[in-house]
């Protein structure tokens, strides 16, 4: 599950857990890289879910952060050209003696897949969560085709994973 994911009042699961919890400079609770909501979810389930019998049920919660980056095979070429294109632009606006903040993308309207980059103030980066837009989820828990077609021009082609009939041939 999603480290953000939240309870049916709103409130998040990490909110819930722990009053105090880090923040980031903008409010943001702070989320990743301390397994704590993991162990926690973990901790509910082997409480609340019994086996027949009255057995323990054995969780195990990982905390994903690097595991997603060992892949370079699987990099995203427009994740890759954006991310240069910043790195460019942020070069380019420091050379010139522009004043301190952030290069941030925006998508272009239109069928075909478009950004620009702007400068924006670092006070406005991270300032707020967006959420997804809830017309993108089904049942609350999928996506439509929608979200994958939005989605497509920024993820590139998916890896091919084999299945085990493959191997009985």
């Amino acid at each position: 599950m999603s480290e953000g994911v939240s309870q049916p009042d709103g409130k998040t699961w990490a909110e819930h857990m722990a009053g105090n919890i880090d923040r980031d400079a903008h409010g943001n609770i702070q989320l990743a890289g301390t397994g704590a909501l993991g162990d926690y979810m973990a901790s509910l389930v082997t409480k609340n879910i019994k086996l027949p019998g009255g057995k323990k049920l054995r969780v195990r919660a990982d905390t994903f952060g690097y595991l997603q980056r060992s892949f370079p095979g699987f990099v995203s070429e427009t994740d890759a050209k954006e991310a240069r294109l910043v790195g460019q632009q942020a070069a380019k606006l420091a050379a010139e003696g522009q004043p301190g903040g952030s290069v941030a993308m925006r998508r272009l309207p239109g069928d075909v897949y478009k950004i620009e980059t702007f400068l924006t103030p670092l006070s406005t980066v991270a300032r707020e969560t967006k959420h997804l837009d809830p017309a993108y989820i089904v049942n609350g828990n999928n996506i439509t085709d929608a979200f994958k077609k939005y989605a497509a021009p920024l993820v590139g082609p998916l890896p091919k994973v084999g299945t085990f009939d493959e191997l009985r041939k």
